[in-house]
């Protein structure tokens, strides 16, 4: 199958930031919690024949002495995955696997892989199978529930441009991050879905924004609403985001 290392490039030790990112996504159940993986979101019937597949088409690249893939349990494989949802997963899997053949399989197919993996990681069973329609809505977490995102994690992070007295660009006012998997271009759609969003109380540095780096959002002065995508990382116990791409949301943050 096709390498992972790009996607585990990004990927580094925790940061200890208040965020609770399933909450944030808005991916909440009826009692006001993140509904997460480990609900039982599979049924044992779906991670068997998932390992059925799994073994017929994936095998190959990820077991046995000389593999191509990476490891597909264990602690580096969920922080590659973790507080995202799994249609994040689910469509990496799809876009990309088995190696010969890309896409080629049924979405039960690839849902069934998905049980399989996550089965294997011993989240547990439940008494329904795993949909298509609950993909988007359901996070990926660890065995102790949702986690601060770790050091490196892709994110989008919504609040307003300033500037503090050393003169760095900082993103005050800021909401939640939100993990991303491309973070080199900010959509018209997600530029429209950031102009709703309420602003936080989390203040974050921008480092690679303005001069040399990642062009200032709009017209480049302060009190925009903007929303930032770039690498989460922290630094004397601040959070900072590494930014790769900005855009202006809003004039003022009013």
């Amino acid at each position: 199958m096709t390498s992972w290392s790009g996607v585990a490039a990004t990927v580094g030790s925790a940061v200890i930031l208040t965020i609770a990112s399933g909450a944030a996504q808005g991916h909440v159940n009826a009692q006001g919690t993140p509904k997460t993986v480990l609900d039982g979101v599979f049924s044992v019937a779906q991670a068997e024949r998932g390992a059925r597949v799994f073994g017929a088409e994936c095998a190959a690249c990820h077991e046995g002495a000389d593999v191509d893939g990476p490891s597909l349990t264990g602690a580096q494989f969920l922080d590659r995955w973790r507080e995202d949802t799994l249609d994040q997963l689910f469509g990496f899997i799809k876009a990309n696997m088995p190696q010969q053949a890309p896409g080629s399989l049924s979405d039960a197919a690839y849902l069934e892989i998905l049980a399989h993996l996550l089965s294997e990681n011993s989240f547990k069973a439940g008494s329904s199978e795993l949909t298509r329609d609950a993909l988007a809505s359901t996070l990926l977490v660890g065995p102790n529930g949702p986690q601060p995102l770790p050091s490196g994690a892709l994110v989008r992070v919504v609040g307003c441009l300033t500037q503090n007295p050393a003169r760095e660009w900082v993103l005050a006012r800021a909401g939640r991050p939100s993990r991303v998997r491309a973070g080199n271009e900010i959509t018209a759609a997600e530029a429209t879905a950031a102009t709703a969003v309420a602003l936080g109380a989390q203040t974050f540095t921008l480092q690679n924004l303005g001069e040399s780096g990642t062009p200032l959002p709009g017209n480049g002065t302060q009190g925009q609403k903007i929303v930032v995508k770039g690498a989460l990382t922290e630094r004397a116990g601040a959070g900072r985001i590494h930014v790769t791409a900005a855009k202006s949301v809003a004039d003022t943050c009013s």
